[in-house]
């Protein structure tokens, strides 16, 4: 079953109706449904030819996987007996072949993986352009290129000289809305618990795919995590060696952030990089992958040494936090219950924190909720410089000379009139700020018991089947 990306499909449809060859560069980080995306996207429509990279093979291997892929879409016995030595040949046959044998059709043509199609090297790419100018781009195909190592796609693809100009639509694929998420559980599911779900899994939907519906919440996370063959156990390593080159930097990285919030000084000098160009690209990969996010403070500009890195991959945070430590445990325990054993003392806190990224994460959708969406001119926490952690978790300043504090509770019951001095406390930060109006926002689970919201205090108030409609 295909769940959400209707807006994606949107753009790959008019794309699509353009009578004219287009390039499409879509990449994003694995598992987060790129390669279904496309194959919806094909899914009844004539003249389709999709190839896909193989992990680790060179060149060679990677030309014998594509022949023996369009052996199968041409009948054509000259390709039983071929073997072609470089992608020159191999892009000559299928122009002579294919190409020029539908002149007057559509023609889609996928190269999936991309990054592993080309051995990590720019031939292929050059390749391509050779091709595009000279004999594909007078005619109307639709290149779909692929991938999901970021470094690759943006330095080799987007950002080069080779396809500098040529590209129609790039598709940077991340995680489903909340609603999307919805999809992927029985009925039966409470929103509690499929909330749960996100804040430990993420909305990846490869990893909602591994849910077993017939299970409570407990036992998905001790299969998953807290067994030795839990199919989570070792994702980490598929994260970083399967979609980072340099993945030891990536990781270095990685685990700075998911001990603390720090800024690019402070990344630079734990690691002993450059603060430069190099370490920049890094963090600008991992933010693409919704690995990190960065922030700065509301009242400062754009490029402040003051903006901050944070880890914001939900698994990864669940990871450091439970599975990291107690590898050892996992790896000898036999107990059905483990979960439970290891995180009793410490577990509703840590949710709470969650919750608290997780609206940030969001913070587009919580604004839609609010009814500003398009008055938003920054979204992000408040805090000065200096500070370990963020004061005010989440401020929108808006357009209309506004700015929307938010007070983020994961509660298990109704919030009530104690909130408020919290806020006041946190508007207090706030009081020196000229030419705008102060407006306070509450975005809890289960929303505002009678007595609060007789108070009339809050502006808004959203709830956790807010955040899912």
């Amino acid at each position: 079953m295909f769940i959400g990306r209707k807006r994606e499909l949107r753009l790959l449809e008019e794309s699509y109706a353009l009578d004219r060859g287009s390039i499409i560069v879509m990449y994003g980080r694995r598992r987060i449904g790129k390669s279904t995306l496309i194959q919806e996207f094909i899914k009844n429509k004539e003249h389709t030819f999709y190839f896909e990279g193989i992990e680790s093979g060179n060149t060679k291997a990677q030309i014998l996987h594509f022949t023996s892929a369009l052996r199968k879409m041409v009948n054509d016995p000259v390709l039983d007996s071929v073997m072609f030595s470089n992608w020159d040949q191999v892009f000559t046959y299928f122009t002579d072949r294919v190409v020029n044998s539908l002149p007057e059709k559509k023609l889609i043509l996928v190269l999936d993986e991309i990054q592993w199609l080309a051995a990590g090297r720019k031939t292929l790419i050059a390749m391509i352009k050779y091709y595009w100018d000279n004999f594909w781009k007078g005619k109307n195909i639709k290149l779909i290129l692929c991938g999901s190592i970021a470094s690759f796609m943006v330095e080799n693809i987007i950002k080069s000289n080779a396809l500098y100009g040529r590209i129609d639509l790039e598709i940077l694929l991340k995680g489903l809305k909340p609603s999307e998420s919805l999809s992927f559980f029985s009925e039966r599911k409470s929103k509690d618990e499929i909330l749960k779900y996100l804040l430990v899994m993420g909305s990846v939907p490869k990893y909602l795919e591994f849910i077993n519906q017939k299970k409570s919440f407990n036992k998905n996370i001790n299969d998953l995590f807290f067994s030795k063959t839990g199919r989570m156990n070792n994702e980490i390593e598929k994260i970083f060696y399967s979609q980072f080159r340099e993945s030891s930097v990536y990781r270095n990285i990685v685990n700075l952030l998911q001990k603390s919030v720090l800024g690019l000084y402070e990344i630079s000098k734990l690691l002993n990089m450059q603060s430069g160009g190099g370490l920049k690209r890094y963090l600008e990969n991992l933010e693409n992958a919704e690995i990190i996010v960065s922030f700065i403070p509301y009242n400062k500009k754009s490029g402040t040494k003051i903006k901050k890195y944070a880890l914001s991959d939900e698994y990864l945070r669940f990871y450091f936090k439970y599975i990291e430590p107690n590898k050892e445990i996992i790896s000898q325990s036999d107990s059905e219950i483990l979960f439970e054993t290891l995180t009793k003392n410490s577990f509703e806190k840590w949710m709470g924190i969650q919750f608290e990224k997780f609206c940030l994460k969001n913070k587009n959708l919580l604004a839609e909720k609010m009814g500003f969406k398009n008055q938003v001119l920054i979204a992000a926490p408040f805090y000065e410089k200096g500070d370990t952690s963020f004061q005010i978790d989440l401020l929108f300043v808006r357009s209309d000379n506004v700015i929307t504090i938010c007070e983020i509770k994961y509660w298990n019951s109704e919030v009530g009139t104690n909130i408020i001095s919290e806020m006041k406390r946190k508007t207090e930060l706030l009081k020196n700020t000229k030419g705008y109006s102060i407006e306070t926002a509450l975005i809890t689970t289960f929303g505002a018991d009678k007595s609060l919201k007789e108070t009339n205090y809050f502006d808004h108030i959203l709830t956790m089947d807010d955040i899912f409609s």
